[in-house]
């Protein structure tokens, strides 16, 4: 019985999480979806036309018009389509319709992710409804980020997130090693990779310096999540199982799981 009651903390930490990346996950694939079947029929997608072509894999990646290259290759039975060469007044208004709704879902997704990691702390409720509204708002954008490199590589650094999740996960609980003593790094590692997020905004960088970033970015959210894990066993451990607690730590993970999937994406990416 005293075994059940410290698994609870664990338990209201996995439904929390499984709730919101499920929102996020399932809207976001939902998004591609329908934008495949779009392109299949012939129809913009909010306003947006994509053309099709064959990546290395032979997997069908849709490619956006105004990332079309200019030159197309014409191959027969190619999955590629041909587009015209001015754009209706109408698909302009479309477009702009998709660019003001996308501009509001960030804005929306900034402030309710805000809101959640400084009001979650006071209160639960609160705090639970500002992270589904994040997750509901996430979801598109993710979808459009996707799908603006190719979408097959979105998919699989979504599977490879999963799986440093679940890696991260077992060693932070079931190794039997505190990892307290990594905080520090943890702490400093995260500014600097901020700075060099800033430096870049102003200095620019290039794309093999972007991949590495990303790539010490994915490793630092990967020890990120193994410090979390550990931290939600402890918990666990002393008898914490209130919902207020279990809210907190699924924030910290499932802010993890998010910024790694980014940096993994971007690291797969062109930068």
């Amino acid at each position: 019985m005293r075994r059940k009651w410290k698994l609870l903390c664990i338990l209201k930490t996995a439904l929390i999480l499984a709730t919101q990346l499920g929102i996020i996950f399932v809207g976001c694939f939902f998004l591609i979806s329908a934008a495949k079947k779009a392109y299949m029929e012939g129809r913009l997608f909010f306003g947006i036309e994509f053309i099709g072509r064959k990546n290395s894999r032979g997997e069908l990646d849709l490619i956006p018009i105004e990332q079309a290259p200019i030159i197309k290759p014409i191959e027969s039975g190619s999955l590629l389509k041909n587009r015209d060469e001015e754009s209706t007044e109408g698909d302009k208004q479309a477009a702009n319709k998709k660019q003001t709704l996308l501009n509001k879902f960030l804005w929306v997704w900034m402030i309710s992710l805000f809101g959640m990691v400084f009001l979650a702390p006071g209160s639960t409720s609160i705090g639970l409804i500002l992270m589904t509204i994040s997750s509901i708002t996430f979801a598109p954008l993710l979808g459009v980020m996707m799908l603006e490199m190719d979408e097959n590589d979105g998919l699989r650094a979504t599977l490879l997130t999963c799986l440093i999740t679940v890696c991260a996960a077992l060693v932070g609980m079931y190794s039997g090693i505190d990892f307290s003593f990594m905080r520090g790094f943890l702490f400093f590692g995260l500014c600097a990779l901020l700075l060099v997020g800033f430096g870049r905004i102003f200095f620019g960088m290039t794309s093999a310096m972007i991949r590495f970033k990303a790539i010490c970015g994915a490793v630092l959210f990967s020890l990120f999540l193994v410090y979390d894990f550990n931290r939600l066993k402890q918990l666990s451990d002393i008898g914490i199982n209130d919902w207020s607690t279990a809210l907190n730590m699924a924030i910290s993970i499932y802010l993890d799981i998010l910024n790694l999937l980014l940096e993994i994406m971007q690291a797969m990416g062109d930068g």
